[in-house]
């Protein structure tokens, strides 16, 4: 038997893509009909400021390297270790919002925009192997016994073997991505009529944070015996005395508790290259285009890791009913913290495509975009282990424009 429990609820996750598809559909549909309306209030004029606001729906990616405690290896092999159990981080919504101002008659354009997120799973994992079926069986041998009758010669029990564990599982993630670049547009018309092809430099910041805890209680090896059974000339005192009262107990307990905390700071210059191209439309009223981008940074900060773990087992042997319990060490791994910190250069990569519903004063826009940084956290436990880290997945925004 095996129960999994993800507290996280993907059903409102499943709900908010179903009701974003919708609303971009209508919000489609509608965008034509009220094209000439927005044309015929905005006019030729070119807005010198431009608002975007916009959310990804993202799966970040990279997170603690699988941690398996040492005592796994020697229990049963059936039960599911901790660093199987956490898994992926659920879908997030990532805010973002981008600001950018074109003086008037020139091509230049300043920007800057934030991006930021956060998920969170709690998973705890209930596992038990089945044991074999405790039964007792009465064996006899030739002979007069008692009252001429065959008397009892063993009394036994099957073996029986129980294993049981339970692991809980706690991590979270956060992140902020800003961007302040300098664009300009030195492609217009190279894609076709009113297309534009915009390259821009600049700085970008980026800051990644994780909270992860592990925590696993594992029961093995359960076995029930009758010492009265081990020689055939007791076994009518099993007769007087329920198996509860004359059976022993052994058993191994296992625990562990872990925890890490890391946290990545990058600076660095950044490039990017944005293009479109229209597919329908005029530019004057409504238009459909398609959008694609590319980008690069090359970031410099310190990267910070803090672990701990412990864990422990004993084992308890019992053979009478009136016996205490006995516990044994036989695994003992004592409390370890490392704490780490070093310079880090970290090379980023992403890239977007998308399509676009513009007006002269206003834009809706939906695509796919990737963002990777590579060997941006040290998601080591006892030594460092670099990782990237990668947020991809569909966005959605809508731009406006202020200040004709």
């Amino acid at each position: 038997m095996s129960e999994l429990i993800q507290k996280h609820d993907d059903r409102a996750t499943i709900r908010w893509k179903l009701l974003a598809s919708v609303s971009a559909a209508a919000l489609i549909a509608s965008s034509f009909a009220a094209g000439e309306a927005l044309a015929a209030d905005g006019g030729s004029s070119r807005p010198l400021i431009w608002i975007e606001l916009g959310a990804q729906l993202e799966r970040a990616s990279g997170g603690d390297s699988p941690f398996v405690p040492g005592f796994y290896s020697r229990i049963d092999p059936s039960l599911t270790p901790p660093s199987k159990i956490a898994g992926e981080l659920p879908w997030a919504l990532g805010p973002e919002a981008k600001i950018s101002f074109q003086p008037e008659d020139s091509n230049w354009i300043f920007s800057g925009d934030i991006r930021f997120g956060r998920a969170s799973n709690h998973r705890i994992s209930i596992q038990a192997t089945p044991g074999e079926v405790l039964q007792s069986y009465l064996a006899t041998a030739p002979g007069t016994g008692l009252f001429g009758r065959h008397c009892c010669t063993h009394l036994t029990r099957a073996p029986h073997a129980f294993n049981f564990a339970n692991v809980q599982s706690n991590h979270q993630e956060s992140h902020l991505v800003l961007d302040f670049q300098v664009g300009k547009d030195v492609g217009l018309g190279l894609f076709g009529k009113d297309s534009t092809s915009v390259v821009s430099a600049g700085v970008r910041f980026a800051q990644f944070k994780t909270q992860s805890g592990v925590s696993v209680k594992a029961n093995t090896d359960l076995s029930h015996y009758n010492p009265f059974t081990a020689l055939p000339t007791f076994a009518f005192i099993h007769s007087f005395y329920p198996q509860k009262y004359a059976e022993g107990t052994r058993f191994r307990v296992y625990s562990l508790e872990a925890g890490s905390t890391r946290d990545s700071a990058l600076i660095g210059p950044s490039l990017s290259w944005a293009a479109s191209a229209t597919l329908a439309g005029n530019p004057d009223s409504s238009e459909l285009t398609f959008d694609w981008g590319i980008n690069g940074a090359l970031l410099f900060g310190k990267q910070k890791s803090k672990t701990h773990h412990q864990s422990s087992g004993l084992y308890n042997s019992k053979v009478y009913f009136f016996q205490p319990s006995h516990y044994a060490n036989i695994y003992n791994h004592p409390p370890v913290h490392y704490t780490r910190s070093r310079n880090v250069t970290v090379p980023n990569a992403g890239g977007s495509v998308g399509f676009s519903i513009k007006w002269p004063n206003a834009k809706i826009s939906i695509g796919y975009r990737a963002d990777i940084f590579f060997n941006a956290m040290d998601d080591g436990w006892d030594t460092a282990k670099k990782q990237n880290r990668s947020f991809m997945g569909p966005f959605a925004s809508i731009t406006f424009g202020i200040g004709d």
